[in-house]
């Protein structure tokens, strides 16, 4: 899958927040309940790895509680950047065993709206022979990621509008 979408911030902010305040940035988004960092490893190259943890909001009927799995809400996020690179690698894995492999793939950021902007590239690998879950996934997959670019976007807007002390 492939999905590209342009956010009305400069690249390097957002880029920093998408990276770096992800997880703060999960209180913004209307289907994550709660998102924490894990582990954060920086590299003597600058390589940066960040593993988080997010829980999903979700609202089942109860007749249907009994029949999900325990950790299908949950799932583990690892973020990947070298420092310069406009390139974000990203791993997501579900805690559930009812959730084969893990999906994978990339955020390519590049300056857009005269530099205003940023184009987001979105590429997504979800590891599945069945066509209608890869399309399932691949629509949770996109309205996470604008979700949480959208919610970039306003905390970089709201960044430069604070007052400078």
């Amino acid at each position: 899958m492939k999905l590209i979408f342009v956010v009305a911030q400069p690249l390097e902010p957002l880029v920093e927040a998408l990276v770096e305040r992800t997880c703060e940035l999960a209180a913004s988004v209307p289907h994550v309940e709660a998102a924490r960092l894990v582990k954060r490893n920086v590299a003597p190259s600058g390589h940066i790895v960040l593993a988080q943890h997010w829980r999903a909001r979700t609202r089942l009927p109860t007749l249907l509680q009994p029949h999900v799995e325990d950790g299908l809400q949950d799932w583990r996020l690892t973020l990947e950047r070298d420092p310069g690179d406009r390139r974000v690698r990203w791993r997501a894995e579900s805690a559930a065993v009812q959730v084969p492999g893990r999906c994978h793939g990339t955020l390519e950021f590049a300056p857009a709206l005269g530099g205003r902007g940023t184009r987001i590239e979105l590429t997504c690998e979800v590891p599945t022979a069945r066509p209608a879950l890869r399309t399932i996934f691949g629509a949770m997959i996109e309205r996470h990621w604008r979700a949480l670019a959208a919610a970039a976007a306003a905390d970089v807007a709201t960044s430069a509008r604070a007052p400078v002390r």
